[in-house]
């Protein structure tokens, strides 16, 4: 019973986002940028601060670098199972009427891994990583989460994925996050 209510408010939002918010700049910046959220992105940019870190001999860089992939690799696995285990066929494949405005080849919808990843980063360098603007420090946090808002706005509004789906992710992400600085903290305090 609460299942099926869920499901339907579920459907409910998942329309409202992908029909009644349709509009021709978001059917082009939507496509466009919902893959800075995939993996294989996040662990590229990653791997070179890894690179820049090393060869400018920073340890700041690096250990930003290495917490980024460790966050990227947990949420992304963890996410992974989650998929195949709970096996939610995604909105296109059992909704009529979807706006799909990319190829997906991943039946699997729950939970939405490009918001759990991009949450990831933001979390694990945002809270890792600040910088100063007329002598005031700054969190990249407060950069880097209206991004991946907006990635898992993306995911719903290109049809691959229902809100929840991106909720979830979102809170799976945030939760790697914290996991990958509390990890590294403790590498490093060693």
């Amino acid at each position: 019973m609460i299942y099926t209510e869920l499901m339907e408010i579920n459907t409910i939002l998942f329309y409202f986002i992908n029909h009644n918010l349709q509009n021709s700049f978001f059917d082009f910046l939507m496509p466009a940028i919902t893959n800075i959220g995939s993996d294989g992105f996040l662990i590229s940019i990653c791997i070179a601060l890894l690179i820049y870190g090393i060869a400018a001999k920073s340890r700041t860089v690096k250990y930003l670098a290495i917490t980024g992939i460790l966050a990227v690799v947990f949420t992304d696995t963890t996410i992974g199972i989650l998929k195949v285990l709970i096996n939610e066929p995604r909105p296109f494949i059992t909704l009529d009427s979807v706006n799909l405005l990319v190829t997906e080849n991943d039946p699997y919808s729950f939970p939405s891994g490009h918001t759990g990843n991009i949450f990831t980063i933001a979390i694990s360098l945002g809270l890792s990583w600040s910088f100063s603007i007329r002598n005031k420090s700054i969190e990249l946090v407060w950069l880097l989460i209206p991004l991946a808002f907006i990635i898992g706005f993306s995911r719903i509004y290109i049809g691959v994925h229902y809100p929840f789906d991106v909720v979830v992710g979102a809170i799976i992400g945030a939760i790697g996050g914290l996991i990958a600085i509390k990890t590294m903290n403790k590498i490093m305090n060693k």
